[in-house]
This record gives structure tokens, sequence and C-alpha cells, in this order.
């Protein structure tokens, strides 16, 4: 038994097809919403761009390890944010993946499965924030990370070459914390 690892599966292949599930799930929202690490309101809870985390459930002869990251909803007025986490929990469930949620009132969390083991969470804070986090099965360590994740992932039903949402990967995106800043800085 392998811990549920495919030997074959490295960490940027993994990244690759979480980033794929990320945006799945933001396209089934408004398209004014995006994924951002930093929330235009909370400027002070700024999310991290992914961590690196060992496989402690895998089988001990197997070195695995998983990427997990965290995103907030952005884009879309708290007054429907509720109205978010309601589309995603029904994209999930639309989309044929298991999905559990905890309660119907906020705060409030679901949670899914894909069919190829990345699992997807959606919370909604009391005060109506909605995050989006994300987890790859486990991959071999120390396999090529490949792109990292950009700051903001966008509304997008294409990649910026045209290519369709298959081609689309964490390169393919613009990453704003990667352009110079031009603002006046007084």
């Amino acid at each position: 038994m392998d811990g549920g690892m495919n030997s074959d599966r490295t960490q940027a292949a993994a990244r690759e097809q979480l980033y794929r599930h990320l945006l799945r799930t933001l396209r089934m929202l408004p398209a004014e919403s995006a994924l951002s690490l930093v929330h235009p309101e909370l400027p002070e809870a700024r999310l991290h761009r992914g961590v690196i985390l060992p496989c402690e459930d895998a089988d001990p002869e197997v070195d695995a390890e998983f990427f997990d990251i965290a995103y907030w909803l952005t884009g879309v007025a708290s007054e429907v944010a509720g109205e978010c986490f309601d589309l995603i929990v029904r994209a999930w469930i639309g989309f044929g993946w298991p999905t559990r949620a905890d309660r119907e009132s906020p705060p409030r969390a679901a949670y899914t499965r894909t069919p190829d083991q990345f699992g997807l969470s959606v919370r909604e804070s009391v005060d109506g924030y909605v995050s989006l986090s994300g987890a790859t099965p486990p991959f071999a360590r120390d396999t090529p990370a490949g792109d990292p994740f950009p700051q903001t992932i966008e509304y997008q039903l294409s990649s910026p070459d045209g290519a369709g949402p298959d081609s689309i990967s964490p390169a393919t995106v613009t990453d704003p914390a990667a352009q110079p800043d031009h603002r006046d800085p007084g």
C-alpha cells in the first residue's frame, strides 16, 4: 500500500491540479469574484503562499508530503458572502464530489474531496468573510515544486494566451505581487 500516494505524482503536478480545482470552484461564483491572500477589509489577516507538510498518515516506508493553501474570497460584498458559500457547496455537489457542510449559519464550513483525492474546504466567518482552502494528495518528497501560487486568482474563463481551462496553471496568471509597485510613496 502506498498511503494514497501516486508514486508518479510530483509536487509541481499536484500543485497545478490543485490550482485547477480552485479556479473551477471560483468560476461558479459571480464574475467579479477573486481569491486573494490579502482581503482588502482585513489587511492584517494576510494568508501565506502555501505550506508543504509531511504526511503523517502515509505508510512509514513512504517519504511523502502534501501542499496546503488558503485564499480569501474577494470582490463580493460581505452581504452576499453567504450566498457565495452556498454556491460553492452546490457546485461541489454538482461536480459529483462528496461534500459535507457542518452548519446552516455562520460560522460554518464545508468540505469536499475530489475524485483525484484533492481536499477543498470553504469557511464563512461570523462576520461574513469567506475563505477557500485546498490541499493536495501526497506526493514524493523532494520533487520539483513548480510555479508558486499567485497572490490573487482572478475569475477567468481561459488563460491569457487563449488556451482552455485545462491548460491554466499558476504560471499563466499575472501575479500583482510580482509586479513593480508604481504607487506614489508619499
